[in-house]
């Protein structure tokens, strides 16, 4: 029996753990800071709520799982995810999603749906027994919620002090500031499944809070100094929040899911008279400090800059508060007293009307606001004091531009989803394969895309959950998903509406969250956190209205009801243990490779070709079977080669050079057998190709022989990318450094077509125009492609404006003679 409530427990803390956990995850020393650890952590509970609640079922001789009204559809997705992974264009990527996004691969979905599972399976709705002596504790539960806040950010500031020890000081932190939270919240299991799920959204929020006025948390947590210096000027959280969670639109769909949730909790059974007592345990207390969460996620959506989100938040708190005035106002509103439901309805929406108005809005209505109003009174004021003059002309601009400068995200959607429809027909029933929408959409890409400022991008997501899904997973895919959506909210609607007079506000927030996170989808894509609030919500309804039928799937059907563990068992369990083990190991074992990989990557870009080779080698050891470290290793092994043979060069010493030359050869070899493997493994891999290129291209440097390995590499790419107009610049760059003149300027001419702005096409057709027009002397023997050349000279300065290299390349070809 001891065993048995010891595996209850470690389900039921396991979930608490998960659901406040994953919205904290992030690390600096990764290649992916946030999704990847967040989805690693997911993996590593999931394993560890299977292997207690497995050993569970084998402690009770009996396998038992629990049937909900959502089995179907759910079964049915799960299906599609199965088939399109089968059938993709790339089995890996679908298998455990897109490196760097991580999130969508089937893993991640097998997780997800077996967490729904355990959770319905083994959570109840049920109030534990009062002990007969409450602990002193208890009448602190204000004081603890504080107390776990101050422990959290307390140890993360010391996890600062110590670059080395970060990692484990924030574990220790985060598992200390966990347990006090768990003191503090509900003793009901589901109460305590949301409380845990607020009080990581409340650390979210106050992370995220003062990075808007430049002091960002993360910036002491990585490099000790308190501010906005460790982000790049295109990732300014000043600009738009991101807080833990890795991006402005990911922050805010994740709050608005919650917006609604912590607003039932402060409305929900609110004392009718408050209390002249003014100790800690008057539960008003509680709830002031609901409504300060409430105002706290409300802030932080609009410090993100989200337009989607913002209306999204706006639309599912107005919706709750519909149904709030309906079930709770209308029934007992009299016009002569204003009864306190009615004072908390009015009080809630001036709270969201004050902090709307003193804050700034990204769009229109932000002329409505305090800032806005400033903002049109002083210009008003600097056009009645200063003398009119004509305003200068604006710049002419094939693109809009969006708050962060560079093409409005909006222009960037549409092409995006036209891309993803485009994908779609052309793989109607299961799609490309499960997560693939990087690869597919670069064959489908609109031409367009290459005059967004965005157009070298690569775009591992449809940016609209539901045309992803549609693109990847075909209609089945995208049927499925939607079927799971539409049977929640058909049952969750209809209980709510049948049962309005009983309390149905905290479920009618879950749906309202709920609602939040399918319309965020559509301007969007899941994330981790997301995703499992996706299937947990739906868990959450089920198990606080006690809506699971009293049916399981059971195997086999009778039961002993024997709950001890018997020499087999023990066994079983022990196997079972071992399984969950190694499966944790593999997983710490692939996090360390991608440690490993960041660094080398980075010493890559920075030159380090040589440290960048010791980091590549690790990750490619610790996990040989990831493609995205290969492919890495193989153009750092080409780079290597080049700068050992450049140094054999400079060596006299006989048995050096045998040495080097030796150790070049080695390295030539590795990097071109591991491009075979990579492409004979996965020959839809543009970006695969495009290193191959790059690989080729480095060796040709000192043997011209690869350039022609190079030229059928960036042909492949072509074949697979035939919009991008980058791909297409280089296929011409390639084809006239291997002679075929005519070809390159023809295949130039094309890339214009593509991208009418590149300017660095225009200059490699002149230089190309003019190989044709000279021998080899360097004497004018065509007039006609002389001309030529120097016209696209002067329509480079024409239009992008001054080019010193262009106006040498006239100066020079003008005074030429035949």
């Amino acid at each position: 029996m001891k065993l048995l409530n010891f595996l209850n427990k470690t389900i039921e803390y396991s979930f608490y753990f998960l659901l406040f956990f994953v919205p904290l995850a992030f690390t600096s020393n990764t290649s992916e800071l946030f999704e990847f650890n967040k989805l690693w952590v997911t993996f590593i509970i999931t394993v560890i709520i299977g292997f207690a609640w497995i050993s569970k079922m084998i402690l009770q001789r009996q396998f038992k799982i629990q049937r909900t009204v959502f089995d179907i559809p759910i079964i049915l997705f799960l299906l599609s995810q199965v088939i399109s992974t089968i059938f993709s264009m790339d089995t890996h990527v679908s298998l455990w999603g897109y490196y760097s996004r991580f999130n969508g691969g089937l893993l991640s979905i097998i997780s997800y749906i077996f967490l729904y599972y355990a959770f319905v399976s083994n959570f109840k709705n049920e109030e534990p027994e009062k002990p007969k002596i409450e602990p002193n504790y208890k009448r602190f539960k204000p004081l603890l919620f504080i107390a776990a806040t101050l422990i959290f950010f307390a140890g993360e500031y010391i996890a600062s002090l110590n670059q080395n020890f970060t990692v484990y000081v924030s574990l220790v932190t985060v598992f200390v500031s966990f347990a006090v939270f768990m003191i503090a919240s509900p003793q009901n299991p589901v109460k305590r499944v949301i409380y845990a799920i607020l009080s990581s959204a409340m650390l979210v929020a106050l992370w995220g809070f003062p990075s808007h006025f430049g002091y960002d948390p993360t910036c002491l947590l990585f490099r000790g100094t308190f501010d906005v210096s460790c982000w790049t000027a295109d990732f300014q959280p000043k600009a738009r929040i991101f807080s833990t969670m890795g991006q402005p639109d990911w922050l805010a769909t994740y709050l608005a899911a919650l917006l609604p949730i912590s607003l039932a909790l402060f409305l929900e059974d609110f004392p009718g008279k408050i209390s002249k007592n003014l100790s800690l345990n008057n539960p008003i207390f509680l709830k002031l400090g609901l409504l300060l969460l409430m105002a706290l996620l409300y802030v932080d959506i609009l410090f993100t800059g989200s337009r989607s989100v913002i209306v999204v938040s706006w639309a599912s708190v107005a919706v709750f508060l519909a149904w709030f005035a309906y079930i709770y106002i209308k029934p007992k509103f009299i016009k002569e007293k204003f009864n306190l439901d009615f004072k908390l309805f009015g009080g809630v929406i001036l709270i969201f009307l004050l902090i709307t108005f003193f804050n700034s809005l990204p769009f229109a209505l932000n002329r409505f606001t305090f800032g806005g109003i400033m903002a049109q009174l002083a210009a008003r004021h600097a056009a009645t004091t200063q003398v009119k003059t004509p305003p200068p002309a604006a710049p002419t601009s094939p693109v809009s531009t969006g708050e962060l400068g560079g093409t409005d995200s909006g222009t960037i959607r549409l092409l995006v989803w036209r891309g993803a429809i485009d994908i779609w027909k052309n793989n109607p029933i299961f799609g490309t394969g499960v997560e693939t929408f990087a690869f597919a959409y670069y064959k489908y890409r609109p031409a367009a895309h290459n005059l967004t400022s965005e157009w070298k991008y690569l775009y591992n997501k449809a940016h609209n959950e539901y045309l992803n899904y549609l693109a990847t997973t075909g209609a089945v895919g995208l049927l499925t998903y939607l079927s799971i959506i539409a049977a929640f909210l058909f049952v969750s609607m209809k209980y709510i509406w049948k049962n309005k007079a009983k309390q149905t506000l905290l479920p009618a927030a879950l749906v309202a969250g709920f609602l939040a996170i399918i319309v965020a989808n559509f301007f969007g894509f899941s994330v981790v956190m997301i995703n499992i609030l996706f299937f947990i919500i739906p868990g959450i309804f089920l198990v606080l209205l006690n809506l699971n039928p009293d049916k399981h799937y059971i195997f086999p059907v009778k039961s002993k009801g024997i709950n001890y563990a018997g020499k087999r068992q023990i066994a079983v369990m022990a196997v079972l243990g071992l399984i969950g083990a190694f499966a944790i190991y593999s997983l710490i074992n692939f996090w360390n490779a991608d440690k490993a990989y960041y660094l080398g990557f980075n010493y890559d870009r920075t030159g380090d070709y040589q440290r960048s080779y010791l980091f590549l080698k690790q990750a490619v050891s610790l996990r040989p079977s990831e493609p995205t470290f290969q492919d890495e290793f193989s153009i750092n092994n080409g780079v290597l080669a080049i700068m050992v043979l450049q140094q054999n060069q400079q060596t006299k010493d006989k048995n050096t050079q045998d040495q080097n030359l030796a150790i070049a050869k080695q390295l030539v070899g590795q990097a071109i057998t591991t491009s075979n493997q990579l492409i004979a493994s996965y020959p839809n891999n543009v970006t695969f190709w495009k290193t191959r290129v790059r690989l080729f291209y480095t060796l040709a440097q000192v043997d011209p022989q690869y350039l022609q390995f190079a030229l059928e590499a960036i042909k492949k790419a072509a074949a697979l990318a035939p919009t991008d107009a980058d791909i297409s610049y280089n296929l011409g760059v390639l084809e006239g450094q291997s002679g075929d003149i005519k070809g390159a300027i023809s295949t130039l001419q094309n890339t214009i077509k593509l991208k009418i702005d590149y300017e660095q096409a225009y200059y490699a057709i002149g230089i190309f125009y003019r190989q044709l027009a000279v021998n080899a002397k360097g004497t004018v023997i065509n007039q006609g492609y002389n001309q030529k050349a120097i016209a696209e000279m002067k329509l480079i300065i024409k239009d992008f404006g001054p080019n010193k290299d262009a106006q040498s390349a006239i100066n020079t070809w003008t005074g030429s003679h035949q």
